[in-house]
């Protein structure tokens, strides 16, 4: 009987250092996966009149590739905008003038931050001020629309829709 006992107890500590580990292995992986290396890419900024669908670990997408994260939105108190901070990975850069929008890339994912990057007009453009810098907040935005509001604009015959 008192074998018993201690087997029993030898099982029970087994399986719960076992279900410790793991949860701990899961923990790591969740981590490891949220988490972009900070020395490879670029840290940019973009102003929005509104950022509403998007929060910190949205994905940042160009053509439907997912090639980045939302690290923070924060309001600016001075304009009262929504200003979105996202990591950019490496070896990307977008042109300053690139248009920034607040959408899906697939149907089933989560509201994500939509580049489209845009190319210069004829124009000259001095190749340091071409590429989007951590200094200078991207201003190429548009708020996003809701469905509701789409079905709203198609309905009601809004934006010239014929």
């Amino acid at each position: 009987m008192k074998q018993t006992r201690v087997h029993k107890r030898l099982k029970e500590s087994f399986f719960s250092g076992a279900i410790l580990l793991g949860t701990a292995f899961f923990v790591v992986y969740a981590l490891d996966t949220q988490h972009l290396p900070r020395d490879a890419g670029t840290n940019l900024t973009a102003r929005f009149i509104s950022a509403n669908g998007l929060s910190r670990g949205s994905d940042v997408a160009i053509a439907g590739v997912k090639v980045g994260r939302v690290t923070a939105v924060t309001l600016d108190p001075q304009s009262q905008m929504a200003m979105v901070h996202f990591f950019l990975e490496a070896p990307l850069r977008i042109p300053q003038n690139s248009l920034l929008t607040i959408g899906r890339y697939t149907p089933t994912a989560e509201n994500a931050l939509l580049i489209t990057p845009t190319l210069p007009s004829h124009k000259a453009i001095e190749p340091r001020t071409f590429w989007a810098t951590p200094q200078t907040p991207l201003t190429n935005t548009q708020e996003p629309i809701s469905l509701e509001q789409q079905i709203s604009n198609y309905i009601f015959n809004i934006g010239n829709l014929k």
